[in-house]
Formats: structure tokens, C-alpha cells, sequence
């Protein structure tokens, strides 16, 4: 099937423009979010580069040519831009390497700017590896819901790299003349550009929102100075296993920070929440991929752990807790050393719901603070408390 590829062209050209306009509110709307920028000056070069082929009558081959070097640029700004959205370095070697090869690709494309397929043999190996490498990259270092919704630009850069290394291979058999517009595949491929601009524009404009939804939603559950889930997530999380058929045993600790107002009082509040945070990082390390460490509020933390409730596991469980707590840490004020109380309460056993058991663990937590009777300490060159 032959399609008129200048209607097709107008066609891309007004799918750019729209994308270019989605793009560039989502930008502007996320003025912090790395990469959307790029983006959204993707989508305008795109949009740009099929307007020379309006006017391929008074520029000849160097229609092509400018289209060709603006559906390069386009790509790779793409690719950057997800680079940047999704936390990746070395962005001056990016840069060295996106400049040595769109220099080179543009040498060579003006050079065979009459020869169509030797021109595509050089245009789509590299758009081929930017389109794929995009792909690649969209996937990596995600998981869940969040692979999910980039799957769906990911297929749109994958189908585009298929499609131009299909071209590769017609143009390696000399399949386009020099009226290469003729052919059917230009058709085709103009058709796939279309699909592309549709998909990675609204895909990518998704994985934004979901990157909102996410933010939303850690503010409402995580504490803003530690990180740590908060009381909320805890009601959450506590109503989940209460639910569960399974009714696995497991077990609160309940944590309080020994002298932390002398801290406070002594230091000042920017070193309490320093030390705060040190805290939370330690109980974050221990309890990472296992257990669940929530800040309550103050200095007030727990954790629980899904294990055997006989007194000789839960003992054991709090010397780990203690140890991986109270070691030396360095901050601004000096070498904190920090002491802990620790109280427990075993679900079933010690109740059978979260007021239950944290009244239970925090009655054992503050017995052991009257009794231990050790306060936290920071040295330094002006200080020891």
C-alpha cells in the first residue's frame, strides 16, 4: 500500500505538535523533574523535522537530509531525557558521545544525501541503537507497577527500532531508487513514526503522574525528616497482617531514645535531628528487605519482625536491635554514641490489636529506661553530656 507521504508527513507533523505541546505543560508543570525538558524539546525538533518535506521542490535532497538529522535529534533527546528522569551519571560523557556521533551521522548523511540507500545504511544503524538503547534504559532499574507503565514507551521505541532496521536491510539489498518516497516501505514507516509519536508521548506523560502519585502518597505515609515509614503507614501495614489468613506470629519493638532532651537542650534542634536521622539510618539498615522500622513521632520508633515468639528468639532479636543502634556514629557535633530502651509485645499473645500491643511494648520500654538508666551521649571538643 502506497500512502501520499507528504499528507503522512502533515499528519506526524501535527502529531508533534500536540506531543509538543503535552510535553512542554508536563515540563513546566514539573519544573523540578529532571529531564522533561529534554522531552519536550524532542517532541518540537520532531514536529520541525517534517516540515522540509513540504518543501521538498525547492530543496530537493536536502529535505530529507534535515528530516533525517531532526529524527536523530529527536531520539536522542528522548534518550537523555530518561537518562536524567531516571537518576543516571555522567551526563558530560553522554553529551561527548550524543555530539561525536551526530556530528559524524550528519557528515555522512549530507554526503549521501542523493543516494538513498546508502544514507539509510548510516541513518538507521544508529537510530536503530537509539531507539533500542531508549528501551533498554526505560526498563532497567525498575520493577512492579512502575515496569509496567514503562513498557509502554519502551514497545513504542522497540517497534520503532524494528521498523528502521527493517529499512536497513531493504536499503542493504538496494531496494530504494532515488525517488525512495515511492517505495511501499515509506509508507509503512511513516505510519510507524505516528504510533511512536502517540506512544511515547503518552507513556512517558504517565510515568511522570505516577512519579507524582508515588511522591503524594510517600509524603502522607513517611516521615519527612527521616524517611521512615510513619504512624499512618504503620495503621496500614498492622491492619494488613491482622487481616491475613495465615496469622503469622510477630513482634513489636517498641524503641525510645534515652537522653535525647538533654541533646536537644544542649546541641540544639539541628543536632537532634541530626541524631534522629542517624537513628532512623540504623534502624532502616537493619531493617531493610526484612523487618519494618516506623517513626512514631519525637524520639519514639518501632520495629517488628515476623519470628518465633519464645522469649530466648526475642531476646536474641533485641540484642541484634541494640547492637545494630547503639555503636559510635559521627556527626556535626562530634562522636554520638547512642543508648536505647527497648520494649516488646508478641501478636497474638500480647493482643490482638496495634493500641494493644504498642501500650504493652512501650509499658516494657519504659520499665527497662527507669532500670538501665543510660542516656546518650555526644563528645566533642566543648561538650560530653
Amino acid at each position: 500500500m502506497l500512502l501520499d507521504p507528504i499528507t503522512l508527513g502533515a499528519v506526524v507533523f501535527l502529531l508533534a505538535v500536540i506531543s509538543a505541546v503535552v510535553m512542554t505543560i508536563t515540563w513546566k508543570m514539573n519544573v523540578k523533574e529532571r529531564g522533561l525538558d529534554m522531552w519536550a524539546w524532542a517532541a518540537i525538533i520532531g514536529g520541525l523535522g517534517f516540515l522540509p518535506l513540504l518543501f521538498v521542490q525547492y530543496i530537493g535532497a536536502y529535505a530529507a537530509v534535515l528530516n533525517n538529522i531532526s529524527t536523530l535529534i529527536t531520539p536522542l533527546l528522548i534518550l537523555e531525557g530518561i537518562m536524567r528522569f531516571k537518576n543516571y551519571k555522567k551526563e558530560r560523557l553522554r553529551l561527548t558521545i550524543y555530539t561525536t556521533v551526530m556530528s559524524a551521522v550528519t557528515a555522512l548523511i549530507i554526503f549521501f544525501r542523493e543516494s538513498p540507500n546508502e544514507r539509510f545504511l548510516v541513518f538507521d544503524v544508529v537510530a536503530v541503537a537509539i531507539f533500542l538503547l531508549s528501551a533498554y534504559f526505560l526498563l532497567k532499574r525498575s520493577s512492579g507497577t512502575e515496569r509496567k507503565i514503562y513498557m509502554m514507551s519502551a514497545a513504542a521505541f522497540i517497534l520503532m527500532g524494528l521498523a528502521f532496521a527493517g529499512r536497513w536491510f531493504l536499503a542493504l539489498n538496494g531496494a530504494f531508487e532515488a525517488n525512495f518516497a515511492a517505495h511501499p516501505y515509506t509508507s509503512f514507516l511513516f505510519i510507524i513514526v505516528i504510533i511512536w509519536t502517540v506512544g511515547w508521548t503518552y507513556g512517558l506523560s504517565i510515568a511522570v503522574n505516577f512519579r507524582n502519585h508515588n511522591r503524594v502518597m510517600k509524603l502522607a505515609t513517611h516521615d519527612y525528616l527521616t524517611g521512615l515509614p510513619n504512624r499512618k503507614y504503620l495503621n496500614d501495614y498492622m491492619e494488613h497482617l491482622f487481616q491475613e489468613e495465615t496469622k503469622d506470629p510477630f513482634v513489636l519493638f517498641s524503641l525510645d531514645l534515652n537522653g535525647f532532651k538533654q541533646i536537644n537542650d544542649t546541641f540544639g534542634h539541628k543536632t537532634g535531628d541530626e541524631v534522629l536521622i542517624k537513628l532512623a539510618d540504623a534502624l532502616r539498615d537493619f531493617a531493610w528487605q526484612r523487618y519494618t522500622a516506623v517513626r512514631l513521632g519525637g524520639d519514639e520508633f518501632v520495629v517488628i519482625i515476623s519470628q518465633p515468639i519464645d522469649p530466648h528468639s526475642i531476646t536474641k532479636k533485641k540484642g541484634e536491635l541494640r547492637q545494630a543502634v547503639e555503636c559510635d556514629k559521627l556527626i556535626d557535633a562530634g562522636v554520638m554514641t547512642l543508648k536505647i530502651s527497648i520494649g516488646h509485645a508478641a501478636y497474638p499473645v500480647d493482643g490482638q490489636t496495634m493500641d494493644e500491643l504498642l501500650s504493652k511494648a512501650d509499658a516494657k520500654m519504659y520499665r527497662e529506661k527507669s532500670e538501665r538508666k543510660q542516656s546518650s551521649e555526644i563528645h566533642s571538643a566543648n561538650y560530653n553530656i
